[in-house]
């Protein structure tokens, strides 16, 4: 059985917030000009890059990063 302790749930929260704001920020307008100026494709394709970059690689690492740590 899994006895590892899950991570708080507001620092897992704040860690997606701090990430996801450059995210947001900056995807949507490289998207804008260099694929599309279609408003909701350039919607799709952003939300598609950010989604699988949260939630395949900050979560599991800092969930990982912060379970070692015993926090």
């Amino acid at each position: 059985m899994n006895n590892m302790k899950t991570p708080n749930q507001h620092i897992m929260a704040l860690i997606s917030f701090c990430t996801l704001l450059p995210l947001v920020y900056f995807i949507p307008d490289f998207v804008a000009r260099y694929i599309t100026d279609n408003k909701l494709l350039n919607v799709i394709v952003a939300v598609g890059i950010i989604v699988p970059i949260i939630s395949y690689i900050v979560v599991p690492v800092s969930t990982r990063l912060l379970t070692k740590r015993g926090n």
